[in-house]
Parts: structure tokens; C-alpha cells; sequence
């Protein structure tokens, strides 16, 4: 039986070299027709790779500068010297990223009404509430920032209708704009739409105690009973 097995052997060796050779052959073949654009794609690969890593440590660079650059202009304004600090804040208020594109904006116009510039000041409040390509959060705080320096000379239909989005139970500016909203609805002779918005205020837990205490005054005087105002939710509204 051993001489009937050794030519199949044989034979089964000679297939195996014959087929190793034709691989590599193929693999011969095939670097020789895309070994270099193989060879140009890894090198492109690492071009490509290097330019992020130097893209992300560049950006990161920059806003520890930029960083550095708003802490010191807040630093300075706030300790009054507005002129050191306004020539950063514009810079920075034109080419920074969003954000601080933003709180830039946001502190200039506080500059602004410091020095009783209020008319800059609802300029900027207005611009930044109106540029779509500052993040939201800030354009929200412009909007309802901007409202309170322009109260008193808007009509009180202007300001119901700009706070309506914000004068929402559970909203991060639901108390602020509850009670504009409240003030507005009085001047407007709405004292029973005025009466909800300041109980609101007065069970809104997350809201400042001091303008919960006002509400509950509010909401007293429109002719709420006090012991509706009363309970959990009410807890550290002074008596």
C-alpha cells in the first residue's frame, strides 16, 4: 500500500508548489500594478493624519488663548477699567469661536450699562439675540437681558409677545419671564392672566427666593388667598 500512496503525495506536492507560485506570481503582479498608488495612498493617509493631530492641538492652543485673553478683560472690567478691557472684548466679540464670540458680546453690553450707555448696550443685546451663529443658550440670555433694559419704553403687548417662548413652567428662564410677562398682563388691564403666572413663579422651586417672595406679594394683591400659596412647593418663601 505504501508504493500506491507515494505518487499521490508526489502529486499533491507538485500541486502545492505549482499554486505557490502562481500566488505569488499574482501578488508580483498585482504590486507591480498598484504597488505605487498603494505606496502614494499610505503616504497621503499619513499627510492627512498629521494635519488632524496638528489641527486639534493648533485649536486647542488657541482657545487657551483665547481663554486667557476673556479672563483678562473681565478681570479688568471688573475692576473699572472698562478702557483696558474694551479693546479685547471687541476682538474677541469678531473673531473668536461662537461661544466666546458670544459672552463677549454679552459682556460689552454690561460694560455698556455700567456707563449708562443703554442704547449701545440693547444694540448689542439685539445683535447677539439675532445671530443665528451663536449658540442659543446666549442668544436666549441677550433676548431677556436686552427685554429688561428696554421695559419700561416697550409696549407691554411688545414684551408678552417676546416672552412667550420663555414664560414656559420648567424652562431655565421661565422665572424671569413669568414675572415681565405678569407686569406686562397688569399694564395691560389682564390681571387674571397676571394671577397664574405669579402663582407659578411662587411654586417654582428652582427659582430665586427673592423673586418668589415677590411673586407671592404679586399674586396676594391680584387676590389670591394666601393659603393657596402655601405647601411644599412654597418652602423658603419668607412669611
Amino acid at each position: 500500500m505504501a508504493r500506491d500512496v507515494r505518487p499521490d503525495a508526489a502529486n499533491d506536492a507538485f500541486l502545492r508548489e505549482v499554486d505557490d507560485e502562481y500566488r505569488r506570481a499574482q501578488l508580483e503582479g498585482y504590486w507591480q500594478r498598484y504597488g505605487r498608488l498603494l505606496a502614494i495612498g499610505v503616504v497621503l493617509l499619513l499627510v492627512v493624519l498629521a494635519g488632524v493631530l496638528y489641527w486639534r492641538e493648533d485649536r486647542a492652543r488657541r482657545a487657551g488663548a483665547t481663554g486667557e485673553a476673556f479672563n483678562l478683560a473681565l478681570t479688568r472690567a471688573e475692576a473699572g477699567n472698562a478702557a483696558a478691557a474694551a479693546p479685547v472684548l471687541a476682538d474677541l466679540g469678531r473673531t473668536g469661536a461662537p461661544g466666546y464670540r458670544a459672552a463677549a458680546r454679552l459682556e460689552q453690553a454690561a460694560v455698556a450699562l455700567q456707563a449708562n450707555d443703554t442704547a449701545k448696550a440693547v444694540t448689542l443685546y439685539r445683535g447677539i439675540a439675532g445671530d443665528a451663529t451663536l449658540p442659543q443658550p446666549f442668544r436666549d440670555a441677550a433676548t431677556i437681558r436686552g427685554l429688561r433694559v428696554e421695559y419700561d419704553t416697550l409696549p407691554p403687548a411688545t414684551i408678552v409677545d417676546r416672552l412667550k417662548p420663555y414664560a414656559v413652567p420648567g424652562g431655565p428662564w421661565f422665572a424671569v419671564a413669568a414675572e415681565m410677562t405678569g407686569l406686562a398682563e397688569i399694564r395691560l388691564g389682564q390681571r387674571d392672566r397676571a394671577l397664574p403666572l405669579f402663582v407659578a413663579i411662587v411654586r417654582d422651586t428652582t427659582a430665586p427666593a427673592s423673586l418668589r417672595n415677590r411673586a407671592a406679594q404679586m399674586a396676594v394683591d391680584l387676590g389670591a388667598e394666601p393659603a393657596t400659596l402655601l405647601g411644599p412647593q412654597t418652602s423658603g418663601i419668607a412669611q
